[in-house]
């Protein structure tokens, strides 16, 4: 990219009246560069592909897993050399160190581990919006993003009936001791469905890390981007990031596959449940391969 435009600097001062020789040693090319047709751009239909692609705070790592099929093969450093041309970066953030103790109850499978939490907005009319997250551990899938003015308990209880008829009842279910969450009428019913609570220590958001990571998401790609005019506007914008989130959006911890083309692998048995998701999903692709 320096040559062309260290030509086109000895065109304009050729245009000025210049000599050749002066204009091109100003400029630091040869006198046969002004002449040359300037080559095709072999990266012009990836170059409008990223652009086209591109998403407030998205990296060029998750650029490459959304394109990289239509392109294929392309390689990432391809990818990161026209992301830093194009200056398609992303914001800056500076990520907390992680201290305390580490996660108790990992999940080892599919509805073993669900975590919520929640995470809070505003619309342009001044409704402030609280928003209840639920999701899976394991396949890291969204199973619910449920936005309103007010959630108390019994409106969890409600969305968590809903996705147990969906999806089945979780063995745990992770939060933190939110009075939302630890309200005698919902363990009432965790009890009832077969459903053990685990409550997270107070002041350690870092067990639970999964909602965190996913509420972190939700606000540098959705809530920070979209403008909510009102709660039905609102509703409709994250039931959309939700779709996107499990169905195309790639999770690197899935070897950049969407939640939901990993849950279907783990589901055809062509998956090892018991293994970490990334080697598992990646020994599903070179044996289906």
């Amino acid at each position: 990219m320096v040559a062309p435009q260290r030509a086109a600097g000895a065109k304009f001062l050729m245009s000025e009246g210049l000599s050749v020789r002066r204009a091109c040693w100003i400029a630091c090319v040869s006198t046969a560069e002004p002449y040359r047709e300037p080559a095709p751009d072999k990266d012009a239909e990836l170059r409008d592909k990223l652009r086209s692609t591109w998403r407030p705070n998205m990296g060029y790592r998750m650029a490459h897993a959304l394109v990289r099929d239509a392109f294929a093969p392309l390689n990432v450093k391809r990818v990161h050399r026209i992301w830093k041309e194009e200056k398609l970066g992303r914001m800056k953030r500076y990520r907390k160190k992680r201290t305390g103790q580490s996660v108790p109850v990992k999940a080892e499978y599919p509805n073993h581990v669900w975590c919520v939490d929640f995470c809070f907005d505003t619309c342009m009319n001044g409704t402030k919006l609280k928003i209840l997250a639920i999701k899976d551990e394991f396949t890291r899938e969204c199973l619910a993003l449920e936005v309103g003015t007010r959630l108390r308990s019994r409106d969890v209880q409600r969305v968590l009936r809903d996705c147990f008829e969906i999806y089945g009842a979780p063995e745990f279910l992770r939060s933190d001791n939110g009075s939302e969450f630890i309200a005698r009428t919902l363990a009432v019913f965790l009890s009832q469905s077969g459903t053990r609570t685990h409550f997270i220590k107070p002041g350690s958001p870092w067990q639970n890390g999964f909602i965190e990571s996913f509420n972190s998401r939700l606000r540098a790609e959705c809530l920070d981007v979209e403008v909510f005019y009102n709660l039905a506007d609102a509703q409709m914008k994250l039931a959309i990031y939700r779709r996107y989130y499990n169905e195309e959006r790639p999770h690197s911890s899935l070897g950049y596959r969407p939640p939901a083309v990993a849950a279907r692998l783990l589901d055809s048995g062509r998956a090892t449940p018991s293994l970490h998701p990334t080697i598992s999903m990646t020994q599903s692709s070179e044996n289906s391969s």
